[in-house]
C-alpha cells in the first residue's frame, strides 16, 4: 500500500473527518491551533490528510513544540482514522508516509509524537510524562436513568447522598475573572496536586485555556459549600463530546462527596446542550499503573466504560538529534549536582570564572557537561556580585556584559528560570523563588539580602530591567545590606522621570520636542473626554507604566492608536470599569516610522560616559509588547544623544537611562516619547559596540572613577529574530542595510555568546531566534502603531 500526505485548510480538514463521520477530538480542532499558538514554545504548523488513492485514510493537525534543544511534532488525539481497518499494517503505512513527508518539510522536527492503537518498532516511548492509553466514557444518548443504573452501586448512592445535600450548589462559573481563578480556584489544585504528587503548571496556564478558548468550548463548573468553591472542573465540549479536562476537590469535598454532585451535574448540563459522548480523559492501565489511584472514583460512573484509547508514541525523525537530547538528559545527574553546589552561595560565591571552574572541577569532576572552562578574564575582576534579577532575555544580556569585561560569573534570583537564563555557564546559578516573586518583590528582597550577608567581602550588584523590580530596590535601598549596590536613583528621582507627564514638563524646560499631550486623570472616576482637543489619530498610554502593568485588562497594550471619539470614549469606558486610578496620557500621533532609541549613563560627577543611539527597524508585533524593539541599527545619532543629555542634566538625573524618539518627517525634530530609568531591554546594542554597560556601574559605582566608553566605530545590527529573515521581512533600502552590515559581521544577538560554554543554552538561543520570528507571520513590515 502506498499512501500520500498533503495539507489543506482547517476548512477542509473539518469537512474530510465529518465526511467520513468521524468526531474531531477538541485538540485536533482549529480552536485549539489557535490555542496553541498563543502559548510560548509552540506554533501550530499544518492540518494534513493521507490518502490511499483518492480515499482519505487519516487526517491531523499538527503542533510545533519547541523546547530548548529540540523540536517535536504532536498530533495531540490524532490522527483521526477516516475508513479502512485500524490494523498494524495500515498505522505503519501512515507513519512511514508522515515521516518522509515531515523530514522534508519541517527538517527541524527531530520528533514526531502520534496516538496508536498498535505498537510498532520504530515507536518509542513519547518524551512526555503524562498521557494515558486506557480511559472512562459514558454514551449520553441513554436517559438519564438508564445512565445511573449503569454505574457501581456505590457510585448512584454517593451522587443521591451529594444531591439531598442542599448546602452544596453546582454552578457554572466560566466567566470568572483572572484573579478570583487564582485565589480562589487554584488553591484547590495545588491541594490536590499534593495530594496525589503531581505537578502543576502557573495558574495562568489553565486560566488561559478558559479564556483562549472561550464559553463555547471550555467551561469552568464548580461545586460550592455554603458559598465556598470546594470542587471544580475545566471542561471542554466540541463536535458532540465532553472531556473531563482538569478537576480538583478539597480534602472537605472529598467527604461531602462534591465530586460526585460535580461529575454527575457536569454530565447532565452537556447532555442537555446535546453532547453524546462524555471522557473522563484517563484512567490507571499496564502502561500508565500511576493512573490507577483514578480508577475507583471514574469506573463508578460507568462500571463497563473503560475503554483502550490510542495511546502517544514517538516516531524519531532525527536521530543524531535524539542521541545528542538523551546525552543532555544522561548528563543532567552531574548538572544537578553542580546546581546543589550552586545553592551553597549562601557559604561561598566565586568572584570569577576561574574561581567558578576550579570550585566546580574539585567538588563535581563528573559535572563537567553542565560548567565548562572559559578563557580568562581581560582584566582582573573587581570584587563584585553581579545578581541577575530578570527572567528575561535582558537579564542575560547584564549578565553576559559582567562576564565579557570581567570574566564574572552571575548568580540569578528569579520566579521561574527561563530559556533566557536557563543551562547557562554565564549564570551557572539559579534560584528559582517561585512564582509568587513576581509581585511580591519582599521575597526577592530577602533572596537578596542572604545572599549579601552570606557574602560580606563581595560587593553585590542586583541587575534588573523590569520597573517594578527597580522601584522596590531604590526603595529597600538602605535595608539591602551595606554591601549592596543599587544602580538606580531614588523612588523620588525614578516617579519624577518616568511619569510621562511630568517628563514632558521636564523636557520642556531643556528645550526638547515632546508630542501635544493631555491628561485623563481616573483617580475621581470616569474623566470627561469631551476636552481632549488633539487631531485623529491619537496616541493613549499610562503615565505610570508601573502602576498600569497591575492592571488586569483583557487585550492590555503598551499603548493605544485611537482612530476617532468613539474609540478614545470605549478605551476611557473599559479602564474605568477595570478599576483604573492613574493617568493615561492622550498625545498627539506623530507621523512616520524613524523610531530612535536612545541609551545613556549620566555617571555621578555629571558626566555623559556612555552614549548610544539607535534606529528601530522592527517592533514586536504581538499587542501585549507593542513597541518593543526587535530589529535595531546602532548609528551616529549626535543630535538625539544631546538632547537626552539635557533632559537628564535638567533632571539632576543619575545612572542609565533609555529614551524612546521619533524623528518627525515633517520637520527633521527628535520628538522624544519618554524614558526609562534603567538599562533598556536592548541595551547589549551598547555592549556589543563596544561601550560595556557593566563597565559603567563597576567604574562609577565600585571604583568611583567614571570611565568614558569608546565612540562608536561603525554600525551594527542589534537583532533577536534570524539577520536573514529581517533581510526578507524587510526588504528594500532596509533589507539591503541588514544585509550589508551582516554580511560584515557587524550583527548581535543577546543570547548568542561566543563566551557561552553550555550545548543547551547556544541550542536555546538558536530555537528562541526562530520562533520569535513567527510572531511576524502575516504582519506587514511596518513600525506604524
Amino acid at each position: 500500500m502506498t499512501f500520500t500526505v498533503r495539507s489543506c485548510s482547517p476548512e477542509e480538514f473539518l469537512a474530510v473527518v465529518h465526511a467520513a463521520g468521524g468526531r474531531v477530538p477538541v485538540e485536533q480542532s482549529p480552536e485549539w491551533a489557535a490555542y496553541d499558538d498563543s502559548l510560548p514554545g509552540r506554533e501550530h504548523w499544518r492540518y494534513l490528510v493521507v490518502s490511499d488513492g483518492d480515499e482519505p485514510v487519516a487526517a491531523l493537525s499538527l503542533t510545533s513544540f519547541s523546547g530548548r534543544f529540540l523540536e517535536q511534532l504532536w498530533a495531540k488525539h490524532g490522527p483521526v482514522w477516516l475508513s479502512g481497518e485500524r490494523s498494524a499494517e495500515r498505522e505503519r503505512a501512515v507513519r512511514d508516509a508522515l515521516t518522509s513527508y515531515i523530514r522534508r518539510e519541517r527538517p527541524s522536527a527531530a520528533v514526531l509524537r502520534l496516538h496508536t492503537e498498535h505498537r510498532g518498532d520504530d515507536l518509542v516511548d513519547p518524551l512526555i510524562a503524562v498521557f494515558y492509553d486506557r480511559t472512562v466514557v459514558l454514551d449520553l444518548t441513554k436517559p438519564e436513568e438508564q445512565l445511573l443504573a449503569e454505574m457501581s452501586q456505590s457510585g448512584r448512592r454517593n451522587i443521591r447522598k451529594a444531591l439531598k445535600n442542599e448546602d452544596l450548589e453546582f454552578s457554572d462559573d466560566t466567566g470568572i475573572g483572572e484573579e478570583e481563578f487564582s485565589k480562589v480556584i487554584y488553591p484547590i489544585f495545588e491541594e490536590t496536586g499534593q495530594r496525589g504528587g503531581f505537578v502543576l503548571r502557573p495558574a495562568a496556564f489553565y486560566y488561559e485555556m478558559l479564556r483562549r478558548l472561550g464559553p463555547q468550548i471550555c467551561r469552568l463548573y464548580t461545586v460550592r459549600h455554603r458559598g465556598e468553591v470546594v470542587s471544580w472542573a475545566l471542561v471542554t465540549v466540541y463536535d458532540g463530546e465532553a472531556d473531563y479536562y482538569f478537576a480538583a476537590s478539597s480534602a472537605q469535598a472529598r467527604k461531602l462527596l462534591a465530586a460526585y454532585l460535580m461529575a454527575w451535574c457536569t454530565m447532565r448540563t452537556v447532555k442537555a446542550e446535546g453532547v453524546t459522548f462524555f471522557d473522563f480523559l484517563g484512567s490507571g492501565s499496564d502502561r500508565v499503573p500511576a493512573l490507577n489511584t483514578l480508577n475507583e472514583f471514574k469506573t463508578s460512573f460507568a462500571k463497563k466504560g473503560v475503554i483502550d484509547a490510542p495511546g502517544p508514541w514517538d516516531v524519531v525523525l532525527r536521530p543524531n538529534v535524539m542521541r545528542a537530547y538523551h546525552a543532555q538528559r544522561a548528563a543532567q545527574s552531574g548538572a544537578a549536582r553542580a546546581k546543589a553546589l550552586a545553592r551553597e552561595l549562601t557559604r561561598r560565591v566565586p568572584r570569577s570564572k576561574a574561581d567558578l571552574v576550579g570550585i566546580v572541577d574539585g567538588a563535581t569532576s563528573r559535572a563537567a557537561a553542565a560548567v565548562t572552562r572559559v578563557p580568562p578574564p581581560r582584566t582582573s575582576a573587581p570584587a563584585a556580585l553581579p545578581v541577575v534579577l530578570d527572567f528575561t532575555l535582558s537579564g542575560y544580556a547584564l549578565a553576559r556584559a559582567f562576564h565579557e569585561r570581567y570574566g564574572l560569573a552571575s548568580v540569578a534570583l528569579v520566579p521561574f528560570a527561563t530559556g533566557a537564563i536557563a543551562d547557562s555557564s554565564v549564570i551557572p546559578q539559579v534560584r528559582e523563588l517561585g512564582r509568587e516573586a513576581v509581585t511580591d518583590h519582599e521575597i526577592v528582597l530577602r533572596a537578596l539580602r542572604e545572599v549579601a550577608k552570606a557574602n560580606p567581602g563581595l560587593t553585590v550588584i542586583p541587575l534588573t530591567n523590569n520597573d517594578a523590580l527597580v522601584q522596590s530596590l531604590a526603595a529597600a535601598r538602605d535595608s539591602l545590606g551595606k554591601n549592596v549596590v543599587v544602580p538606580h536613583e531614588t523612588p523620588e528621582m525614578l516617579h519624577r522621570v518616568s511619569d510621562k507627564h511630568s517628563f514632558n514638563q521636564l523636557c520642556a524646560a531643556a528645550g526638547v520636542a515632546t508630542p501635544r499631550t493631555e491628561v485623563l486623570d481616573f483617580a475621581a472616576g470616569r474623566p470627561d473626554t469631551a476636552g481632549v482637543d488633539l487631531p485623529w489619530p491619537l496616541i493613549v498610554k499610562p503615565a505610570d507604566s508601573g502602576l498600569f502593568a497591575a492592571l488586569r485588562l483583557p487585550g492590555k497594550k503598551k499603548l493605544y492608536r485611537i482612530d476617532d471619539r468613539a474609540g478614545l470614549d470605549a478605551l476611557v469606558d473599559q479602564l474605568a470599569e477595570a478599576g483604573f486610578t492613574g493617568e493615561m496620557l492622550a498625545q498627539e500621533f506623530i507621523p512616520g516610522d524613524d523610531l530612535l532609541s536612545i541609551t545613556l549613563y549620566r555617571a555621578r560627577d555629571g558626566q555623559i560616559t556612555l552614549a548610544r543611539a539607535s534606529e528601530v527597524l522592527m517592533q514586536d508585533p504581538r499587542a501585549a509588547y507593542l513597541g518593543i524593539p526587535d530589529v535595531q541599527v546602532v548609528t551616529e545619532l549626535d543630535d538625539a544623544i544631546e538632547q537626552g543629555a539635557r533632559i537628564l542634566a535638567e533632571a539632576g538625573y543619575h545612572g542609565f537611562a533609555n529614551l524612546d524618539a521619533i524623528r518627525d518627517p515633517r520637520d527633521g525634530r527628535v520628538v522624544f516619547f519618554e524614558i526609562n530609568p534603567r538599562y533598556g531591554r536592548n541595551c547589549h546594542y551598547a555592549t556589543a559596540t563596544g561601550a560595556n554597560v557593566a563597565e559603567q556601574l563597576v567604574a562609577d559605582l565600585i571604583d568611583d572613577a567614571p570611565v568614558q566608553a569608546p565612540p562608536l566605530q561603525g554600525e551594527l545590527v542589534y537583532t533577536t529574530v534570524p539577520p536573514r529573515f529581517v533581510e526578507r521581512y524587510l526588504g528594500g533600502e532596509a533589507g539591503a542595510r541588514v544585509k550589508a552590515l551582516a554580511a560584515d559581521g557587524r550583527v548581535a544577538d543577546p543570547l548568542v555568546y561566543d563566551g557561552e560554554r553550555n550545548p543547551k543554552h547556544r541550542a536555546y538561543a538558536a530555537i528562541a531566534a526562530r520562533n520569535h520570528a513567527r510572531a511576524y507571520r502575516g504582519q506587514a513590515p511596518t513600525l506604524r502603531v
